[in-house]
């Protein structure tokens, strides 16, 4: 019993610091161009939240339903399981938050109605926008390589915590939030400890 307690939680991530950025050099590789792809989707977002038009909440919940479905898909499973062993679950998360968002913000059309507190819209559209503009140069800036970059649509950070962006902008059940918020809470304990 005494050697259970001298693990730490690092011993417990299959992979290294090196492999875990390496990965996403790879898969921007592999995907490229669909950075331009992401790039309209994020200005589509933006357009939609600034234009308030009827039909915005629905063209960002169909734009949020594709992003989680590809991360789930092109990332986490094709290429995260590769060094990671319980990635597959992660991309039954990604699904289910798709399914999710697809139900309350396309079908049911919730993201028609915003939030009146104006606190919370600056913090939503503050984070979006870091997340948007910022977020890619983050691997530039902590002195990793530029093509292990991160945007939203492609990757799961990003693209959480703009989820978590725009459900602070609408009346967004609470629940939605806890596959975002669980998948950050994941990532951050991931690289604190790799």
């Amino acid at each position: 019993m005494g050697e259970l307690a001298s693990y730490q939680l690092s011993d417990f991530i299959l992979f290294s610091q090196s492999a875990y950025f390496r990965l996403f050099e790879l898969y921007n590789q592999a995907i490229w161009p669909l950075h331009v792809v992401a790039i309209f989707l994020a200005i589509f977002i933006l357009y939609a939240l600034w234009k308030k038009a009827v039909w915005s909440g629905q063209l960002i919940a169909v734009i949020l339903v594709i992003s989680w479905l590809w991360v789930a898909v092109a990332f986490l499973y094709q290429r995260f399981y590769q060094i990671h062993i319980i990635a597959n679950w992660y991309a039954y998360g990604f699904i289910i938050q798709a399914g999710l968002i697809a139900w309350f913000g396309v079908i049911k059309n919730r993201f028609n109605s915003r939030v009146e507190s104006q606190q919370r819209v600056k913090v939503g559209l503050a984070l979006l926008l870091f997340v948007l503009i910022a977020y890619p140069f983050i691997a530039f800036i902590s002195g990793r390589k530029w093509i292990q970059f991160e945007m939203f649509a492609l990757t799961p950070d990003p693209t959480a915590l703009a989820t978590i962006a725009i459900f602070l902008l609408f009346k967004t059940p609470k629940y939605c939030y806890l596959i975002p918020a669980g998948w950050v809470l994941i990532s951050m304990v991931t690289l604190l400890v790799m």
